[in-house]
């Protein structure tokens, strides 16, 4: 049985994150598909985002608005920051040669904390991190009902030839019905995506609907659940990251900052640990403490996930309305981007 310091399940944007961090040790990240060949993600986020970990060779597209569209309006947002839609290979394959990692393809079956069990061998750590995404693979071995399926949301999308200059936002019953839509394009082509905040995976239909409104014809689909509800990111001795923890944001369903943000930070703890600057224990309160502080501001996110599909179509368009106001659009992104 092959040791190593670290083994990380999971190597997207969380798992990934993780390993960059982490230097002069060994480290291995293991994925049951190829690095970036398995795309959940409408892969959009912000420049900044990608600048920070040195991915902005990956963006494909910037923008500096969106646009809602309800039943009869068209209401432009200029965004405060420059948001990007991302080539996830290319973004997978850069980061991963910021690691030191070796990466085995295989399935992350269960630990028992100290062990790795997959179906191509077993793989002992010093330190173990789930980032497996929603299904935490990991911690439901460790923790019985760790994943809450009445906290998932579901998508699904198809990239297809198209071109626009907005980040695109559709709340439109007539549409998309009991859905959320969303419109990313990247130059030539763009991701056209619906999901459901309940976790209904019967929305083929929607999506359909949806790309025929714009006289298209749906492609290759991919997307998957995504867990939206913040969880105990540390169960017994492993740490849990992004999808796998509940990191995805409630209402807006934004992953990749976040999973981008847990991962680095927990990265630099393990290091820490590894150094023996702090002791495992230290680290995983630290861990702890800082992914649970923003637990109320994931509720407060949640509630408005929550009462979204009850809107009538003229209270959405007043809300929508009135964010679009510049200083208005600036004060809810601070309290926004602080989550």
């Amino acid at each position: 049985m092959e040791k190593y310091d670290v083994v990380i399940a999971g190597a997207s944007f969380a798992g990934l994150a993780v390993a960059s961090k982490i230097k002069n040790k060994r480290t291995l990240l293991i994925e049951r598909d190829d690095i970036g060949s398995d795309v959940r993600s409408a892969c959009g986020t912000l420049v900044k985002t990608m600048e920070k970990i040195n991915c902005e060779k990956s963006i494909v597209q910037t923008f500096d608005t969106a646009a809602v569209h309800t039943k009869n309006k068209e209401i432009d947002i200029s965004l405060p920051e420059q948001f990007c839609t991302i080539d996830y290979k290319k973004f997978c394959k850069l980061l991963f040669k910021q690691s030191n990692a070796d990466f085995i393809k295989a399935e992350a079956k269960r630990t028992d904390g100290k062990i790795v069990y997959t179906n191509k061998g077993d793989f002992k750590g010093e330190i173990i991190v789930d980032c497996t995404g929603w299904q935490a693979a990991l911690a439901s071995s460790l923790k019985r009902n760790y994943v809450n399926k009445n906290m998932l949301s579901f998508g699904i999308e198809t990239e297809i030839p198209y071109k626009d200059d907005k980040l695109r936002f559709f709340v439109n019953q007539d549409i998309i019905e009991n859905n959320i839509a969303w419109l990313f394009p990247c130059k030539n082509t763009a991701r056209f995506g619906v999901f459901n905040y309940k976790g209904n995976t019967n929305i083929l239909s929607s999506l359909k609907k949806f790309v025929e409104s714009y006289n298209l014809k749906i492609g290759k689909i991919h997307g998957g659940y995504f867990c939206y509800c913040l969880k105990e990111p540390v169960v017994k001795n492993i740490f849990v990251v992004g999808c796998a923890a509940g990191q995805t944001l409630p209402l807006t369903g934004e992953g990749i900052r976040r999973s981008v943000y847990f991962g680095l930070n927990c990265g630099e703890i393990i290091q820490r640990i590894l150094d023996n600057k702090i002791s495992l224990k230290q680290g995983q309160k630290e861990y702890r403490e800082l992914a649970l502080k923003y637990r109320k501001y994931y509720s407060y996110l949640l509630k408005a996930q929550n009462k979204l599909p009850t809107l009538p179509n003229w209270e959405f368009n007043l809300i929508a309305g009135f964010l679009s106001i510049k200083p208005v659009t600036n004060w809810a992104w601070k309290k926004y981007e602080a989550i």
